[in-house]
């Protein structure tokens, strides 16, 4: 059992690289649930990396964190087509047959299969590389020879309770920083497409609140990390002082907020999910039209995916009206 903060962390990164290992021949042989179950584990080491930084000396985590945002865009670019060829291909089999119009079944089919496909090969060459070999055994060297400071020594449940609350502030002032809603009249006459206009609040919108579901995924992360550690406290003079009962508290508190933040994240990735899908028909609906081609079905499915958008945004906004107490 760790009985130092740093010890659980390191604990925690460490499945996270068995995980790295294990998907890597599914990712290799093209199945997506591998190549999800990768880009997670990608994710939550680089996310853990940025919250324990307190524990680690200055400076010794970013170059793993920069290699890890590179894997993880590589199998992004393989996964993000994929959830986005799904999400429209179940809005056009629910249009009625009398409004579809044109080849926007076809076009999608074949815009999306293309990019994951050329997704899937840049990810298989990424693991076939020097590169993701460095970056294996830079994880490797750093978890058995990590630069820990002088917090990591705290006691597991004080130590990683402190790093949770730095997430949960973070979430906090991401949600407080939300721009307004561009529909609430403030526009002062400006139209869309101006600076200043519906379309730049509808934007600043948007990238806000995938702020706030990167913050509320980091607070996942750290406090998952947090409610499975030990109802008892570690040992030493500090986990002494910490006591069970107070360890017991910390783990219960964790265990809400990552079932929050987990809603949260789910509500959001629904929201980004739409934004990504809305450029997408955007974009071919604007081929459609160079090409001569019906765009009938393009607008109809954006104005589809704006509604989804919506109703995710006003479930995330009910939801963190219920969101714990700082």
């Amino acid at each position: 059992m760790a009985t130092t903060a740093g010890e659980a962390l390191l604990a925690y990164l460490r499945e996270q690289v068995s995980e790295l290992r294990h998907r890597a021949p599914g990712v290799l042989a093209g199945q997506p649930e591998d190549v999800h179950q990768m880009r997670v584990a990608a994710r939550r080491l680089r996310s853990l990396l940025t919250t324990g930084r307190p524990l680690f000396d200055d400076g010794a985590v970013e170059p793993l964190r920069d290699e890890l945002r590179w894997l993880s865009g590589l199998l992004g670019a393989a996964r993000d087509p994929v959830v986005v060829h799904e999400r429209l291909a179940a809005l056009l089999a629910q249009e009625p047959e009398a409004l579809r119009f044109g080849p926007a079944a076809a076009r999608i089919d074949e815009e999306l299969d293309a990019l994951a496909a050329a997704g899937f090969q840049s990810a298989i060459e990424a693991l076939g590389s020097e590169r993701y070999d460095l970056l294996l055994a830079a994880l490797e060297k750093f978890l058995a020879h990590a630069p820990l400071s002088p917090a990591a020594a705290r006691d597991p449940g004080t130590g990683i309770a402190k790093l949770v609350a730095k997430d949960e502030r973070r979430l906090r002032r991401a949600a407080a920083g939300l721009a307004p809603h561009s529909d609430d009249g403030k526009n002062d006459g400006k139209n869309e497409g101006e600076v200043g206009g519906p379309d730049d609040g509808k934007n600043a919108r948007d990238a806000g609140l995938h702020e706030v579901r990167k913050a509320a995924k980091r607070l996942r992360y750290s406090a998952e990390l947090a409610a499975s550690l030990p109802n008892e406290p570690g040992g030493g003079r500090a986990g002494k002082k910490f006591g069970k009962k107070a360890a017991k508290k910390h783990r219960q508190r964790a265990k809400q907020s990552a079932k929050s933040a987990r809603r949260i994240q789910q509500l959001l990735g629904l929201h980004q999910d739409s934004v990504v899908a809305r450029a997408r028909l955007a974009e071919l609906g604007g081929r459609a039209l160079r090409s001569g081609e019906n765009g009938f079905s393009y607008g109809r499915l954006h104005a589809k995916e704006e509604a989804l958008a919506a109703a995710a945004e006003r479930a995330f906004l009910k939801l963190w009206k219920k969101f714990p107490p700082s």
